[in-house]
């Protein structure tokens, strides 16, 4: 791999020690390409890339049409096992973002619409059937978007607990309600990693070369049949998921 040009790396250097050291905080705004090419003696397209040597060092991340940040000091630390259990009103994210000691945000829509070929193949129907979609943009208050998740359940269900058609479901959510009407849910979850699509960067507000986790989660009852589908698109470096194995976890 050919090494960086000298002057991009110095630049590089100088700033990831402001940042080790302090003296640029958690969330600042670096000044912009031409006051750091005025600042360092270089053009912009060096500037340019030392600020991506920077991202790829973890130091900082681009936001479209508004600059680059510093990153928040931690990310949002997601035990897998969050989804299973309620803690107060709450499951899943929420539990993870307080039990940081922090304020999360969810943003929700709700429609009906039909099942393209990819939530159908999932949801075990055919590609059109009617679902119901409930999609989430959420975070922590005061920093960008960590996620979105989209939820797509089947209509027979919705119409045995109508509450899933409201923004607020309630305490714990849906699975909450799922297991009062009596499912005995079980999950499964595949995991991969892609870049973002345009419109997943501009509602999360990254850039392009800063990957995301894509996470499909199926929801089944006792009786092994798929009740509910959900798609988290999770911000790489905003996001650790965390597992627990083992007898004793």
């Amino acid at each position: 791999m050919p090494r960086p040009p000298a002057k991009a790396q110095a630049i590089t250097s100088a700033l990831a020690a402001r940042i080790v050291e302090g003296e640029m905080a958690a969330g600042a705004w670096l000044p912009s390409e031409r006051e750091l090419a005025r600042e360092f003696g270089a053009d912009r397209s060096t500037v340019r890339r030392a600020l991506r040597m920077l991202a790829e060092q973890g130091l900082v991340q681009a936001r479209r049409g508004a600059g680059v940040q510093v990153r928040p000091e931690r990310p949002v630390r997601r035990a897998a096992s969050d989804v299973t259990r309620q803690v107060g009103g709450w499951r899943g994210f929420h539990v993870s973002v307080r039990a940081d000691g922090r304020r999360p945000f969810t943003r929700t829509e709700v429609r009906e619409t039909g099942a393209d070929a990819q939530v159908a193949r999932r949801l075990a129907v055919p590609a059109g059937t009617r679902v119901l979609e409930r999609a989430r943009v959420q975070g922590v208050e005061g920093e960008p978007p960590v996620q979105t998740a989209t939820t797509w359940v089947i209509m027979e269900i919705v119409a045995r607990i109508p509450v899933l058609r409201e923004i607020d479901t309630g305490p714990g959510g849906i699975y909450s309600r799922l297991e009062e009407a009596g499912h005995r849910i079980t999950f499964e979850e595949a995991v991969t990693c892609r870049m973002p699509l345009v419109d997943e960067q501009r509602t999360l507000a990254i850039g392009a070369e800063q990957p995301v986790l894509t996470v499909w989660r199926r929801a089944r009852d006792q009786d092994d049949r798929v009740v509910e589908v959900t798609h988290r698109v999770v911000v790489g470096d905003r996001h650790e998921l965390v597992y627990r194995y083992g007898s004793g976890a």
